[in-house]
């Protein structure tokens, strides 16, 4: 195994951007953390995934820090030398991964702890049938579309160690790049802080336990079946992101069993990559925010007609000038030093939703590695803490488009989850026939 060489690797020293205090804020009062799995088949060893995990750590400069406070209560990324945890449980069934995601899910980051970011291997028994890879992170340091790339990266250094890419530089968070800077904006850089211990009137607060648990599905759509919805979207003028918002606010009118109208708000997941200036499109890092839409639901609602609404809407939202925006409205809030108890009711009144999609589009990356192909992408799966928590996970890989739900008991059963998935797909493969 070659060693990695840490003086060859960019230091890490910088305040967090306003969306990723945001998003620290928001992880101390509701954890604010997520996952994404990765199906794979072929033969590999627990020391080659090893290996990756601390190259891949080695590349990635925010794969190797932990938040820490200074004398005025700022928050910083700052880089410690612990390694990516790991571990490695025997694969059971098909639906093994969906419990391990539920038990990551469910137990928090302490952020003052490097890294912020561990991985789970859901292992087949002889190495050569399908296993599940399972990457955890906190939400301040990355976001979906990032870790798939780390995704990539890992499963690179497994295949071909020795040729693995150089390490990347600093990502600077969301706000300094963005093409107009708001004349109001402070520079971020700052000379080096004295960090205050972790003890007396400001210490790490573990976010209490939840009392209810979340249920994970997944599901997917043939080629067929993915590349007949891509080409009904054309026809009918809308996107496939749209279309599945639609089954999804449909699904769950469908479920409400009643013939009145129901106002139904989708929150979902918007890129920001395309719109920031030197962006490395392939950094660990933070770089989404969130949109809502409203719709009017009645009995005879078209899935076309709601799906068009939804496009139309986000449309609007996501004009350059709106997005930017947005981005220095939340440097303005965080000026104000909000507590975390305040973020979280903030993030509810302001992203209250029915059903939150998380859409990674169609992902290009590579899918064989060596002896180990990639097969599927499932999520991100990740709760917010909103009264009605149900989160869809999206990912187009190859010529398939994968799905994960995830819901809190307090709003359904396990069962009625499942169902829910289910419908969803139904509608979109019936809307395509």
């Amino acid at each position: 195994m070659p060693s990695v060489d840490r003086t060859q690797a960019v230091p890490v020293c910088r305040p967090l951007g306003a969306w990723e205090k945001i998003f620290w804020l928001h992880d101390r009062a509701h954890p604010l953390h997520f996952a994404l799995t990765a199906q794979i088949r072929g033969r590999f060893s627990v020391p080659q995934l090893q290996q990756a995990l601390t190259l891949a750590q080695q590349r990635h400069p925010l794969l190797r820090v932990r938040i820490a406070v200074d004398e005025a209560e700022q928050p910083w990324f700052v880089e410690d030398s612990a390694c990516i945890p790991l571990l490695v449980v025997a694969r059971q069934s098909e639906q093994h991964w969906q419990r391990e995601v539920e038990r990551e899910i469910a137990t928090a980051f302490d952020w003052s702890q490097a890294p912020l970011v561990r991985v789970v291997l859901v292992h087949s028994s002889n190495g050569a049938e399908l296993s599940e890879l399972i990457v955890t992170c906190h939400h301040s340091i990355a976001d979906g579309i990032s870790v798939t790339y780390l995704i990539r990266d890992i499963l690179q250094a497994i295949a071909t160690p020795t040729a693995f890419g150089q390490s990347l530089s600093v990502p600077p968070a969301r706000e300094d790049l963005v093409p107009v800077q708001a004349p109001e904006t402070i520079s971020l850089l700052k000379p080096m802080p004295k960090f205050r211990r972790m003890s007396g009137s400001f210490k790490v607060v573990q976010p209490a336990r939840q009392n209810n648990r979340l249920y994970v599905s997944s599901g997917s759509l043939s080629p067929e079946t993915t590349q007949s919805l891509m080409s009904r979207c054309r026809q009918e003028q809308t996107s496939v992101h749209a279309a599945i918002c639609g089954a999804f606010l449909l699904a769950i009118r469908h479920q409400n069993h009643s013939e009145q109208s129901q106002n139904l708000t989708c929150t979902s997941s918007i890129n920001l990559r395309p719109y920031l200036t030197s962006v490395n499109q392939e950094d660990v890092s933070l770089c989404a925010v969130a949109e809502r839409t409203f719709h009017l639901l009645r009995s005879d609602t078209n899935l076309w007609d709601l799906a068009r609404s939804v496009k139309h809407q986000l449309n609007q939202s996501m004009a350059s000038d709106k997005l930017f925006e947005r981005i220095f409205q939340g440097q303005e809030w965080m000026s104000t030093n909000p507590s975390p108890d305040v973020v979280l009711q903030i993030f509810k009144d302001q992203w209250d939703y029915d059903v939150c999609i998380s859409n990674l589009t169609r992902l290009m990356i590579q899918q064989q590695f060596g002896e180990v192909e990639l097969q599927a992408i499932y999520g991100p799966v990740v709760t917010t803490g909103v009264e009605n928590e149900r989160f869809v996970g999206v990912a187009t890989l190859g010529e398939r488009l994968f799905f994960t739900l995830v819901c809190s008991e307090l709003v359904m059963l396990r069962s009625q989850s499942k169902t829910l998935h289910e419908e969803a797909i139904h509608l979109l493969s019936c809307a395509i026939k």
